[in-house]
């Protein structure tokens, strides 16, 4: 039993307007599973404590993947690994999240008692952290993913949320928009469930290699990502990962090409960061250059929700900040 995961979830479960992720009629639990008010075909398992609430006919995921054994998008790497992967020099330097939390932290204060609810897509491995978010009086924060590999209290495809519409204050998707098959259908899904003055934050790469092997699908630019967003009002934006953390994962990846071998590979990744890990430090310079752009790993996008597109398809010609920007 995944105790601390389902003690988080009954704790919230009875707030939470619960909705089915294959015809968005009203969910109610009952016997350990989770069913459909509407379809008595539509039922849904818990795992390890842990509902799984996915819709087969557009998730690429099915129930049967979360069995204690199943791997999905993460795996289990052994204890040294860990170690290593925690002693090593990053190949990439995260330029936006932490302050980008603390503002969000801010504006959470602002917000009365019980409008201060904070839903993760795609929370990990459990080793990110919310830093600032966590620190706030009264925030409600339900953490879900794809994968059973970390702290998710409930499992869900974000093409198809398990929750009814207007009931959270902030969505955070932090690396998760290129790991879906339907990037935009995914940000609507994040535009309903958000209060009427809900706020977003998102990071998505760009100028990435592939990760999570096949659970990798798509890259956005920052006019891309602008676009996927153009239902929010913009408060931030910028590069999330910059050129010189690309040039790492392009050195990386360039000499991972030549093998397969699991030993050879892991060698190629501690050598490179080892020995390379230093130069993220150049994308704190580089990231307020406008002709980074062309050439950042990732964006970030902080937003207020709209109720209609903010930018016009002509208005995202002006968007473009990089290198050719008419000046």
């Amino acid at each position: 039993m995944r105790t601390s995961q389902a003690r988080r979830l009954a704790a919230q479960e009875g707030s939470i307007r619960w909705r089915c992720p294959c015809c968005a009629a009203a969910l109610y639990k009952a016997n350990g599973d989770w069913h459909c008010q509407a379809d008595v075909t539509h039922r849904f398992p818990c795992v390890d404590g842990v509902p799984v609430l996915l819709n087969p006919a557009r998730s690429v995921f099915r129930a049967d993947d979360f069995t204690p054994q199943a791997r999905t998008t993460f795996k289990n790497p052994a204890a040294w690994a860990l170690w290593l992967g925690r002693v090593l020099p990053s190949p990439s330097r995260d330029l936006g999240t932490e302050r980008s939390l603390r503002a969000l932290a801010d504006a959470l204060r602002l917000r009365p008692a019980g409008a201060r609810r904070v839903l993760v897509i795609g929370c990990g491995d459990g080793t990110a952290g919310y830093g600032a978010l966590e620190a706030v009086d009264g925030v409600e924060l339900l953490e879900t993913d794809v994968s059973l590999a970390g702290p998710a209290a409930v499992v869900c495809d974000a093409s198809d949320l398990p929750f009814a519409d207007g009931q959270w204050d902030l969505v955070i998707a932090v690396a998760v928009l290129e790991h879906v098959l339907e990037p935009q259908r995914c940000v609507d899904e994040m535009h309903r469930v958000l209060r009427a003055d809900g706020l977003v934050y998102a990071t998505t790469p760009f100028m990435q290699q592939v990760h999570m092997g096949e659970y990798d699908f798509t890259r956005f630019t920052r006019s891309g990502h602008r676009w996927l967003f153009r239902h929010f009002e913009e408060l931030d934006s910028g590069i999330a990962t910059g050129p010189a953390s690309v040039l790492i994962w392009s050195i990386e990846y360039f000499l991972l090409s030549w093998t397969t071998s699991v030993g050879v590979r892991r060698v190629i990744k501690g050598l490179t960061r080892l020995l390379l890990g230093w130069a993220t430090w150049l994308d704190v310079p580089l990231a307020p250059r406008p002709a980074a752009c062309d050439a950042a790993g990732g964006f970030y996008f902080m937003g207020r929700r709209a109720e209609v597109a903010v930018v016009s398809a002509r208005e995202m010609i002006r968007y473009y900040r990089g290198s050719d920007a008419k000046k």
